[in-house]
């Protein structure tokens, strides 16, 4: 029995295991290889099963060992999920995937977790900045946003951000209130012009200074007709709007 062991020939080492370094090289050769391939489409192009068979076809010398043996299907499987993997940087990040609410102009940070600090602020009625201790006040009271926040950012990079957004929130109704403002004495002002009497016609220049056969003479003449037109017919539509009474 021992002699027979003796003689009995040493188990041949599998493929797999005789160079595994070697086989991981190649492996990785043809991922490099195959991502080179892929990188050559257009982005707006996918890359059909076809193109991939044929690829395949035509590169079945470089496959690796444990590539080889492997079934079409999946084989085809496996190089188009490289190429959804290389399609991922063309598409919005992450953090872009809700865009900002329309709501919140004034955002500098493109995170959920400021949402409760912008709400705050627009809450807030006041025309000052809000100051360091009512900031504190604030992420004192609301514990969780404060922590969210606080992982991310110091203490004074956190308030200066607050301030800064506050004082855009601030420009921001300030320049809504100043439009406002203006375009409701606009309205008066042009409805009590309007009612009292209506406009004299603008006096007619005869151009006494410039040569009557000149070019100049001739188009500043429809000039001053044109303005004068457009005068009269913008005195028609306001006695429309703000009529006699």
């Amino acid at each position: 029995m021992s002699n027979d062991a003796e003689q009995a020939p040493a188990q041949e080492p599998r493929v797999s295991d005789q160079n595994p370094a070697g086989q991981i090289d190649q492996a990785k050769e043809w991922e490099a290889m195959a991502r080179a391939w892929l990188r050559a489409f257009p982005e707006a192009k996918a890359v059909s099963d076809a193109d991939v068979e044929a690829w395949i076809d035509v590169n079945r010398g470089c496959l690796p060992t444990e590539l080889k043996s492997m079934a079409r299907s999946e084989l085809i499987e496996r190089l188009l999920s490289i190429q959804n993997i290389l399609r991922l940087p063309t598409q919005a990040p992450e953090k872009e995937a809700n865009p900002i609410p329309k709501e919140y102009p004034y955002r500098f940070q493109r995170t959920d977790q400021w949402l409760p600090v912008y709400r705050w602020l627009e809450s807030l009625e006041m025309d000052e900045i809000v100051n360091s201790n009512e900031i504190t006040n604030w992420l004192t009271n609301n514990p969780e946003t404060r922590d969210q926040l606080s992982a991310k950012h110091s203490k004074y990079h956190l308030t200066h951000y607050i301030k800064k957004c506050h004082m855009k929130i601030l420009k921001r109704k300030e320049k809504k209130k100043v439009m406002e403002h203006s375009s409701d004495v606009h309205f008066v002002n042009a409805g009590r012009s309007f009612s009292s009497k209506q406009l004299d016609p603008i006096p007619y220049n005869p151009l006494s200074n410039i040569p009557k056969d000149s070019e100049l003479y001739v188009a500043k003449q429809n000039e001053a007709t044109r303005k004068y037109e457009i005068l009269v017919a913008l005195e028609k539509q306001l006695l429309t709007l703000f009529p006699k009474s």
